[in-house]
């Protein structure tokens, strides 16, 4: 079977020929034993460059995009819509809900969203990103509001009632200068950038209809200088709540970034069915 190659700038990249399928995900949707829809996901790839303060752009080329197990994990309870949970809260936070009664597996809901409503019926509610749980209690990056798409949600009250649904949304990209390499067993991006403009940040989602892939990019306005090895996608907004990491790349060229530049990375996630 042939390998895909990539065209960048009239130069055929060699670097990411090799698809290998353990990275891919295939899953069929059956009724009464006859699959009726069969999806893939993947290969998947990410792209980088450096834009400096005088202008000029050094294009660091195309990389293979990895779906941790984790991930993978998380996309088949999303789609598979694995069972929810909701009740009533018995104490509320800014970053954490406790549901009353408890009763959860450590991170059985890790990667997942908690909706919650604020006031009144007709006031619109809102979502946390798991990052994690315990037996008791749910952590969470923040209070989103969906129109605007910011985590500028008011914190529900106490006793309000809560709704926990499986998500796969692996949409905030972070970066490290660790040189260690991507691994489907990773769970982590050791040493993540918290800082020098690099901190995890929300992507911008793109996506033509008809086509089988989106993307979701970031640019970081650097503050220091560091050198970006790898990157990642994460499902919470922050590095406190961590969330599950779906994604993971080690760059086609590492970033060697300082302070003015700023850092374009583009990840391709491809979707076929």
């Amino acid at each position: 079977m042939a390998h895909p190659k990539i065209v960048l700038g009239g130069e055929v990249s060699t670097e990411i020929q090799r698809v290998r399928t353990s990275d891919i995900v295939d899953f069929s949707i059956m009724r009464n034993r006859k699959v009726e829809q069969h999806l893939h996901l993947g290969p998947d790839q990410v792209h980088a460059f450096i834009t400096h303060a005088d202008g000029t752009i050094d294009d660091l080329g195309v990389s293979h995009n990895l779906l941790t197990n984790v991930g993978r994990d998380l996309w088949d309870q999303a789609f598979g819509n694995s069972l929810g949970k909701d009740g009533a809260a018995t104490t509320v936070t800014a970053t954490a809900v406790t549901p009353s009664g408890g009763g959860m597996t450590t991170d059985q809901y890790k990667g997942w969203r908690v909706f919650m409503p604020v006031t009144g019926l007709t006031t619109a509610p809102v979502y946390g990103n798991i990052g994690t749980n315990s037996a008791t209690i749910l952590t969470i990056d923040g209070w989103w509001v969906g129109t605007s798409d910011t985590m500028t949600g008011t914190t529900p009250a106490n006793t309000n009632g809560y709704h926990v649904q499986p998500t796969c949304t692996p949409r905030f990209m972070g970066v490290t200068a660790d040189t260690g390499g991507a691994g489907a067993g990773n769970t982590t991006l050791t040493s993540e950038q918290t800082g020098n403009g690099l901190g995890r940040a929300k992507t911008t989602f793109a996506h033509t209809g008809g086509n089988n892939f989106y993307t979701a990019a970031n640019t970081f306005a650097v503050t220091g200088t560091v050198t970006v090895h790898r990157m990642a996608l994460f499902t919470a907004a922050n590095t406190t709540a961590g969330g599950v990491m779906v994604f993971e790349a080690v760059l086609n060229a590492d970033a060697v970034v300082v302070n003015t530049d700023s850092l374009t990375i583009t990840s391709t996630v491809t979707t076929t069915g």
